[in-house]
């Protein structure tokens, strides 16, 4: 099996701005241009956001199948493996961005802002139309795609940061009223503790006591906190976050069980196979093999 591409971000023209918007059967008709498939999983260096117009489809995150229609919202983060259902009858708009354009157009605070709309254990990576309300999404790709295509160079970096900016903080403030809790202002703050101290540890432990101590909290509390913001006990979050990062490395690279056993920090090949297939119902092998499948489309 092929192991899964990493895309970084590249464009032929003002090739200095970090960042790009096109539509999707713009980008569907270069296919045969990229060295990659668009409808086989690829994983991403920048970040992405893809309104759709037109259609209905299925666009595979982190091997889940998410059904899109005309008004949905998906959000990829740096990172990310995905793919696209490139169907004729589909369309929309797709916004690239790198980390550096961020760095360079955003303050700390909208950082922030854009770090916690990206947090995928955080928030499913879709917004649908009816979430959206009265918020007019259509109307702020518009313009930012009719700024990316203006003749008029002056100030285009500058306007695309304001009108991204906007789009992002309305995104965030939709996404927030959709977590419950909310009246514990602490609570994400801490889950975004427990989830950084995984991310480094998660080879070395994935015992949610131990996390817990680590953040100088109970048990019980962590399991109240994962439990309001991502919906898990601690213990399912981890399980959660292990299974992704296996599924991850064995569609990145052509990685043996038992190499994959010890960077992930089992004893035994035996025992990551029992926990994989506990968790997903496959083996690591059959995962393997289950990559080359497309996603059925909605008829």
């Amino acid at each position: 099996m092929q192991k899964i591409p990493r895309i970084s971000f590249q464009k032929k023209q003002n090739a200095q701005l970090e960042f790009e918007i096109v539509t999707l059967q713009s980008l569907f008709r270069r296919q045969t241009e990229l060295s990659f498939a668009l409808d086989k999983p690829h994983r991403v260096d920048f970040y992405s956001i893809m309104y759709i117009t037109r259609g209905t489809g299925i666009h595979e995150i982190d091997f889940v199948p998410y059904v899109y229609r005309a008004g949905s919202v998906l959000f990829i983060s740096q990172g990310q493996v995905h793919a696209f259902d490139a169907g004729p009858g589909r369309d929309g708009y797709l916004l690239l961005f790198t980390e550096h354009f961020l760095a360079k157009n955003l303050i700390h605070s909208d950082l922030l802002s854009l770090y916690r709309l990206y947090n995928y254990h955080l928030h499913v990576p879709i917004l649908q139309p009816e979430e959206l309300g009265r918020e007019d999404f259509r109307g702020l790709v518009s313009e930012l795609y009719r700024e990316y295509r203006a003749e008029e160079n002056f100030a285009r970096e500058d306007l695309l940061r304001l009108w991204l900016k906007l789009l992002l903080l309305k995104a965030e403030r939709i996404k927030r009223t959709l977590i419950a809790d909310q009246k514990n202002a602490g609570w994400p703050t801490l889950f975004g503790a427990f989830r950084n101290h995984l991310e480094r540890s998660f080879s070395e432990t994935r015992n949610a006591a131990d996390y817990a101590g680590r953040l100088n909290i109970s048990y019980n509390h962590l399991n109240r906190i994962c439990k309001s913001m991502a919906g898990a006990t601690a213990k399912e979050f981890i399980d959660r976050f292990v299974v992704l990062e296996i599924k991850r490395r064995l569609a990145m690279a052509d990685i043996s069980v038992k190499e994959l056993t010890y960077a992930m920090g089992f004893d035994e090949p035996t025992n990551l196979v029992k926990y994989f297939k506990k968790h997903t119902g496959q083996s690591p092998t059959q995962f393997k093999h289950s990559l080359q499948s497309v996603p059925q489309r909605p008829q």
